[in-house]
């Protein structure tokens, strides 16, 4: 996620002039504090960010129609924010956790919008509702479109009790609010925000560990799921999305599929192998039957086959003529005319 604390707001270090006994008190007094960043302009977005979390690369889909807003409140050692913003997405480089290191477990909460995932070699697509792990200590992306809402949890890496490779097999693996933890943890998340009392400050300790230790479970049902192709299930799945959205791009491809989830051509082609496809079949099977049914739709009675054919990908109309016979059996102007 977009968001962390900044290298020097260690809550445990005293302030200058400060003794450990006074800056413990604060601590107890502001368990709940809470902060609110709202801003129209990119530049004083980019500020506020590395000002209050920690420095990230910020590419929003459009600059001058940007919008941003972070709310946070504290529970002890856990950090709750809402954030919520126009298109952009947000990237962790290698270069910024060496200039910057900061080791943090985090929760990304989908509360609207569609958010994309991208860490240690996995990809992760959620909807809202549906919530992933991932670390600060290690590069990953954050794509979040269109408008969008997350909701983000961090805890001190400490506070976990997960080893690095025990970790590197839970981040960026989607947790359906539907799944059977899902169900339970997904809603607290969400509400976590709003609730009015505040707990005391021991509760406020015991409320953020029993949220990490669900959070955990919850990676660890996803990543050792009953169903073995579970993830490259959910792979294939995604990718088959991808391609419906973007049946009108002639560049289409296995390459473009590749790049959009940030993992190798080699990999997308295995991934339709598992499942009996190409990649190949695939588009041009989904660009053929939007055809047809384009074809058949009275608002189209008067568009031409060639424009049909080139607003979902089709350049060539022999192209399109010799696939769309070969796939229904009859040429597409004569299947046109045997059902009008």
């Amino acid at each position: 996620m977009p968001l962390f604390l900044a290298p020097g707001d260690d809550r445990s270090t005293p302030r200058d002039g400060e003794s450990p006994a006074v800056r413990n008190a604060a601590d107890t007094r502001e368990h709940h504090r809470k902060e609110v960043i709202r801003t129209a302009a990119l530049g004083d977005w980019v500020e506020a960010i590395s000002d209050t979390f920690v420095a990230l690369k910020i590419s929003p889909a459009d600059s001058d129609l940007f919008a941003g807003t972070v709310h946070t409140r504290r529970f002890a050692h856990l950090l709750a924010a809402d954030v919520l913003a126009t298109p952009q997405s947000f990237h962790r480089t290698a270069q910024l956790t060496d200039r910057y290191p900061l080791d943090l477990m985090q929760i990304g909460l989908v509360v609207a919008g569609e958010g994309q995932l991208v860490q240690d070699g996995r990809t992760c697509s959620l909807r809202p509702g549906d919530f992933a792990i991932y670390e600060t200590a290690r590069p990953f992306t954050w794509n979040l479109r269109p408008e969008w809402h997350l909701r983000v949890f961090t805890w001190p890496r400490s506070a976990v009790s997960l080893t690095e490779g025990e970790s590197r097999k839970l981040t960026a693996r989607t947790v359906r609010s539907n799944s059977a933890v899902g169900q339970l943890l997904s809603p607290m998340l969400a509400g976590l925000l709003a609730v009015e009392k505040e707990p005391s400050p021991g509760g406020a300790m015991r409320l953020a560990d029993g949220i990490a230790d669900l959070a955990v479970t919850a990676a660890q049902e996803e990543a050792e799921p009953d169903d073995p192709d579970a993830t490259a299930r959910e792979l294939y799945t995604n990718m088959l999305r991808y391609i419906e959205r973007n049946l009108d791009d002639p560049d289409l491809s296995p390459q473009r599929i590749a790049h959009a989830f940030f993992v190798s051509t080699r990999t997308v082609h295995r991934v339709f192998a598992r499942f009996g496809n190409t990649v190949a079949a695939t588009i041009r099977a989904h660009r053929l039957e939007v055809c047809r049914e384009a074809m058949l739709s009275p608002r189209n009675a008067s568009r031409s086959l060639t424009d049909i054919a080139a607003e979902f990908g089709f350049i060539d109309l022999s192209v399109f003529s010799r696939a769309f016979a070969t796939r229904y059996g009859v040429s597409p102007s004569k299947y046109r005319d045997l059902r009008r």
